[in-house]
């Protein structure tokens, strides 16, 4: 284990004991010099020729770490490269507010974009491995489809999970924005009345029903604190209402023509799955699975979930890669 934090370096400060016989360390980790934020990317190889290039895109506060645990591993299991990205201002790229501790903020949702499409031109693109799919959860997911709708290649397929296509009660948070002033978005969305009330607890245990994948985020924190991030800003949340609305444009999601498989949450209370049927079917060639059971974070389940959503993972890409 690293005795201490190296804020040059890309790779974790130590691994958590409790995860180490199930996290796969990266063959190699990196950085982007993005538009006024240095990014940090991770690169897994396959053993031996690759059936395919999986791309991993987390959740909003998540990072690398959390899918190395045990997602990376058992996509390598299946003969995958895998390579994944910490969206700007979490994981250990840089951070728009100067307390990294604070809350998660962005200035606009194309930036995020642009920083995907950086990470694809430059590291996926010169280094990938056959097919390319994208795998990704909640607001990657959201940023998953926009970069589809509005970019295109060069992903043959893609695997979404629990995608931000709307929040719940967003209709009242959209109110309560308009009545306060940009100039109050970088604080923090949960401590600031109203919205305490509207964006809920924050760090209550509403991802997940295994307790052990779900403490698995702290043991990370403890391990390398540079991962820990705070609640959504004002700022974030007034961003994610413009951008999900503009997904909900006519012909916006239309243009996605790749296969894709799309997984819901029944328990989901963090994004509102009762939209993933209608975004599902907006898109030509979507198929959307339903876990009546699952709360938001499916690939972090218990092992019955877990199973199934590999199950179909594996039938969803397997005539894809014949």
């Amino acid at each position: 284990m690293a005795a201490a934090l190296d804020p040059a370096s890309p790779v974790p400060a130590s691994v958590p004991p409790e995860v180490a016989d199930t996290h796969r360390p990266a063959d190699r980790y990196g950085w982007l010099a993005g538009t006024g934020a240095r990014l940090r990317y991770a690169c897994w190889n396959a053993s031996g020729t690759a059936r395919a290039t999986v791309i991993v895109l987390g959740g909003r506060g998540e990072f690398i770490e959390k899918y190395a645990t045990e997602a990376m591993g058992e996509l390598l299991l299946r003969g995958f490269a895998v390579m994944s990205l910490d969206w700007r201002g979490q994981g250990l790229s840089d951070r728009p507010l100067p307390d990294r501790h604070e809350a998660g903020h962005i200035d606009r949702f194309e930036t995020y974009i642009a920083d995907l499409r950086l990470f694809i031109d430059t590291i996926v693109g010169p280094n990938t491995q056959g097919p390319v799919i994208v795998l990704c959860h909640s607001m990657g997911g959201h940023i998953a489809l926009r970069y589809l709708a509005e970019q295109g290649g060069p992903f043959t397929a893609a695997v979404v999970c629990s995608p931000m296509m709307a929040l719940p009660r967003e209709g009242v948070l959209n109110t309560a924005l308009t009545l306060v002033p940009g100039t109050f978005d970088t604080r923090d969305l949960y401590g600031t009345p109203p919205f305490s009330w509207v964006a809920g607890d924050g760090k209550a245990n509403n991802v997940t029903h295994d307790a052990r994948r779900f403490h698995w985020n702290a043991a990370w924190f403890e391990a390398d604190p540079r991962l820990s991030l705070g609640g959504p800003t004002l700022g974030w949340a007034r961003q994610a209402v413009r951008s999900m609305h503009l997904t909900r444009l006519s012909g916006y999601l239309e243009r996605i023509a790749l296969p894709a498989l799309m997984f819901s949450a029944g328990q989901d209370t963090v994004v509102d799955p009762t939209v993933h049927m209608t975004v599902a079917m907006r898109m030509k060639h979507c198929r959307l699975v339903t876990f009546d059971t699952a709360m938001h974070e499916i690939m972090m389940e218990t092992d019955d979930i877990r199973a199934r959503f590999w199950t179909e993972f594996d039938g969803f890409i397997a005539p894809l890669l014949s």
